[in-house]
């Protein structure tokens, strides 16, 4: 461990720990062995968790696919983490990566998996073994991802859903929705890679389509 790491009280870390400049491991984080930590990564900072005592915008526009019934003033009531973030073996925080600790249970990484530069992983999700997180990849609250799954660059997964094993996403995909395993997506929202790439093929030829029609 070199200076200017701050390690709150009941944190555990396991043997042969390398953990870098301006890295911050939160209060009751469990890490395992071998762990490397580059600098300004951040374990264990509260959850992005706030609610409304009455429906939000969000969650209305979420029911109705856009349509809101009224625009009205709203505020919003902070809940905080009670939860802590669990680490596996042999696993690699990039620089300024940041996990938050969960709501109540903890937030999970499992061994092997590694997360690039400002990877931010959130409140309450699970990330299984031996996964890559590329750099600027988030992935939203509740969320599970399973063994072995590959995001490239800027990825995002939405909250509270479920991203098999194995799956492969390219980067910039968007996953809004369960993905099964094994599948390899592209785009926004995600597709079968076989499928966005043929329909971003008939996209480029509307106009010469247009043409002939006219």
């Amino acid at each position: 461990i070199v200076v200017y790491v701050s390690i709150a009280e009941g944190a555990v870390i396991g043997a042969d720990a390398l953990i870098l400049q301006g890295a911050r491991i939160g209060a009751r984080v469990t890490i395992g062995d071998r762990f490397i930590c580059h600098p300004g990564a951040v374990v264990g900072a509260d959850g992005f968790s706030f609610v409304t005592p009455e429906k939000s915008g969000v969650e209305e526009i979420r029911q109705t696919l856009g349509t809101r019934d009224e625009i009205r003033a709203q505020s919003w009531t902070r809940i905080h983490s009670l939860g802590t973030v669990q680490i596996g073996d042999d696993v690699e925080l990039g620089a300024n990566a940041t996990i938050d600790r969960g709501t109540v249970r903890a937030t999970v990484i499992g061994p092997g998996t590694k997360l690039d530069n400002l990877v931010h992983v959130g409140h309450n999700v699970q990330v299984g073994r031996d996964c890559l997180l590329c750099g600027q990849v988030g992935i939203a609250g509740s969320s599970r991802i399973g063994d072995r799954v590959v995001l490239a660059g800027q990825c995002g997964v939405s909250d509270n859903i479920f991203v098999g094993d194995d799956v492969i996403a390219g980067g910039a995909t968007k996953i809004f929705s369960n993905a099964p395993a094994g599948r390899v997506l592209l785009g926004s929202p995600a597709l079968k890679m076989e499928t966005h790439v043929e329909a971003w093929k008939n996209i480029r030829r509307l106009g010469r389509l247009f043409a002939q029609v006219a």
